[in-house]
């Protein structure tokens, strides 16, 4: 197989999962309290882009309840926009309905820059509360197989941070939103399909390297 079919067939892979996944769902359900507090900021100001998310969070969250989803998901995403909401109401500043968004991406890099420091990667315990790795001792490729997955999330929440601070920071507030609409909930979807294939087929190839990762860091 050329590595472009072998690319393409990784990419159909990862689609498949993230339809599986209800990737498609779960980011609109994420971006459409954001594109409506961004809408009301512009048009109107902060306080009018909090009432818009909670009113676009509310109706999302009937509608999912409506379709059988779960109840404590749905309570969860809908205090999630209250707690955006809230870092607004006390700041006044539009940006810091993100804040919350920025402090999650730099708490994420450290804790799996840490795991790779100490040589505990991060997936693998992660891996194992989900039931895709089974407990107990770790053969070593399975070992350098999720010290590679946890650099490519530590890769994948640096990239974050390097976007998002420098938006806050210069307040821009609209290129802040669309930032955390594209790499939020969809970026997470797509990684969460990528770990789980991977985890997969190396578990039925007997190897841990099916599908190209970060280079493990030295």
């Amino acid at each position: 197989m050329t590595h472009t079919s072998r690319t393409a067939s990784v990419a159909a892979e990862v689609f498949a999962k993230f339809k599986q996944l209800d990737g498609f769902k779960r980011s609109a359900d994420a971006v459409g309290p954001v594109a409506a507090f961004l809408l009301g900021y512009q048009l109107v100001g902060a306080h009018a882009g909090i009432a818009a998310a909670i009113t676009a969070a509310a109706v999302l969250a009937v509608v999912r309840l409506v379709r059988g989803d779960s109840v404590k998901v749905v309570t969860v995403s809908m205090i999630a926009v209250l707690v955006y909401s809230l870092f607004v109401q006390i700041s006044g500043e539009g940006r810091d309905f993100f804040l919350p968004t920025v402090i999650g991406c730099a708490v994420l890099t450290v804790l799996f820059g840490v795991s790779l420091i100490g040589r505990r990667p991060v997936t693998l315990w992660i891996c194992r509360k989900v039931g895709l790795e089974p407990a107990g001792e770790t053969a070593p490729h399975r070992l350098r197989l999720h010290r590679r997955i946890t650099a490519t999330w530590f890769v994948n929440w640096v990239l974050h941070v390097v976007v998002l601070v420098p938006l806050y920071l210069a307040n821009n507030v609209a290129a802040l939103g669309l930032a955390a609409m594209l790499l939020g909930k969809p970026s997470v979807v797509v990684m969460v399909a990528l770990t789980w294939i991977q985890v997969q087929r190396a578990r039925s190839t007997g190897t841990e390297n099916s599908i190209p990762v970060a280079a493990e860091p030295e």
